[in-house]
């Protein structure tokens, strides 16, 4: 009984080994979407640009957010604040900023619907656009922070590499020291369920929601008509990537250096990814890694206990000690890219339990969330039906 124990516990730790190796490998080295932005100021003028920020959400979040696009280092900005005229708190904030003293010009644009759904989004920044006269279009949610030179840095790429449009995806930063601790290891589960569902799907290349979207006017300007032609009718909302057409090059890249939002770890699958759903499989992968973070301090333990004398309790402590560096590795790299706590690395597996707890809990918080959402659209349709 022991002789077969010891031989389930080799395997146990060599598939462990070997999973963990693989998703080390696909989320480091593995050909990713987002390609490398090369960082450099601009060497020249491109004009002036125009930050659209639809207000919605928080009010110290968009405050944040606007006062960042009020620090940047390019001279010629414009600033489009827009708000739903029925939403006095944005509306009196929208007056303050345009109020104050600022070399960038603040203009407000008020539309008559509310802008939360994104295709309401849709439908206001196509409602400012007309007031814009920049020739290029920042278009940036309103729980984005900037550095300084992020924008100068964008239009700087995309002007000098003839892109139309340039998405950079931000950051994610946590302010508290426990969050600090437990963010890398919920960013480690939560990769996990990116690569899996990446390998079940198919890679849509025009599925694509962007927090910061640089988009020069004219490429603006030729979607808008396409949009407006009969037939082409795009419920979905306004998408640059929806279309290959010609002269039009699209480029998607990592922006956390230069742009990232503030997540809590209790909400941190939502603050970091809104749009993604979870299942069954997610909740399995998330149950499955966090048996593998107490695999390896098992497999690590007995192979001390029993001696590296014979060949089994030797390759247990080889493969738990491979899996266990693995994830101290990725702990500390998610840990530099988060700003966290890169200290921690070495006793990752501390916070491993704790993080899939809570990820468990975010997953189980959004699937009644979404399922109670479905349930008032129907009831919504239905009334709709009946009337």
């Amino acid at each position: 009984m022991g002789a077969l124990f010891e031989f389930l516990l080799l395997f146990v730790c060599w598939l462990a080994a070997l999973a963990t190796l693989l998703v080390f490998l696909e989320t480091w080295f593995g050909l990713s979407g987002r390609n490398r932005l090369i960082a450099r100021r601009a060497s020249g003028a491109y004009g002036l640009i125009s930050v659209f920020v639809p207000m919605y959400g928080g009010r110290e979040k968009v405050q944040q957010t606007v006062r960042s696009v009020l620090g940047q280092s390019y001279p010629f900005i414009e600033l489009v604040l827009i708000y739903c005229e029925e939403n006095r708190q944005f509306r009196d904030l929208a007056a303050e900023f345009r109020a104050s003293r600022s070399h960038i010009p603040v203009r407000v644009v008020a539309t008559p619907f509310p802008i939360d759904s994104h295709n309401d989004r849709i439908r206001a920044l196509e409602t400012a656009e007309p007031s814009a006269h920049g020739r290029w279009f920042v278009i940036l949610d309103p729980d984005i922070l900037l550095d300084r030179f992020a924008i100068e840095i964008a239009v700087e790429f995309a002007g000098s590499n003839e892109v139309s449009a340039l998405a950079l995806h931000p950051g994610i930063r946590c302010s508290s020291r426990i969050e600090q601790v437990i963010a890398p290891s919920m960013e480690q589960l939560l990769q996990m369920n990116r690569i899996a569902s990446r390998r079940r799907e198919k890679q849509k290349s025009a599925e694509f929601d962007s927090s910061f979207l640089l988009v020069n006017r004219e490429a603006c300007d030729v979607i808008n008509r396409i949009n407006r032609l009969p037939g082409i009718l795009n419920e979905s909302g306004w998408s640059m990537w929806a279309y290959r057409l010609e002269g039009l090059q699209t480029f998607e890249a990592d922006g956390s250096g230069w742009m990232w939002r503030h997540a809590a770890v209790r909400s941190w699958s939502a603050d970091t990814n809104v749009h993604r759903r979870y299942g069954a499989t997610s909740v399995g992968l998330t149950l499955l890694s966090a048996a593998v973070a107490l695999l390896t301090v098992v497999g690590i333990a007995f192979g001390f206990i029993h001696g590296i004398d014979n060949f089994i309790g030797a390759s247990v402590l080889a493969f738990a000690a491979v899996s266990y560096m693995l994830m101290w590795i990725s702990y500390f790299l998610f840990a530099r890219r988060l700003h966290a706590a890169v200290w921690f690395a070495p006793l990752w597996v501390i916070s491993h339990l704790p993080a899939t707890v809570l990820t468990l809990m975010e997953m189980r918080r959004l699937s009644r969330a979404r399922a109670e959402a479905s349930q008032k659209d129907a009831q919504k349709t239905q009334k709709e039906s009946f009337l």
